[in-house]
């Protein structure tokens, strides 16, 4: 298991605005999955990035290893559970939509 993650969080955009209540739910939850950060704002803003992507079609393995090449800090599941918990924070809808799309692929089987 994963004892505790760095990461110097790195995005494209830099989140300048103050922290609000689900901004600080999703940095508690990182917190208590082992995933720290060095900076609040550019965490929030790299959890708010992860729905962009999945808004961009990305698939979940292609979010983490996106992740990781911008956040080389992440070690072991870290990207995987960065990215699973800012899904949930900002995007649950795309859970279900992914949800969704997997079982009826299943389904097809």
């Amino acid at each position: 298991m994963l004892a505790g993650v760095t990461v110097a969080i790195g995005t494209a955009a830099s989140a300048q605005a103050d922290v609000d209540g689900k901004d600080q739910a999703f940095l508690t939850t990182l917190r208590q999955a082992g995933v720290t950060y060095m900076n609040p704002e550019r965490a929030v803003a790299a959890g708010k990035s992860v729905c962009d992507l999945v808004d961009g079609g990305m698939t979940g393995a292609e979010i983490v290893k996106n992740l990781q090449e911008k956040n080389p800090g992440f070690e072991g599941d870290g990207a995987a559970k960065f990215a699973a918990i800012a899904a949930q924070a900002y995007c649950p809808q795309a859970l279900t939509a992914q949800d969704a799309g997997a079982a009826s692929k299943s389904d097809n089987s």
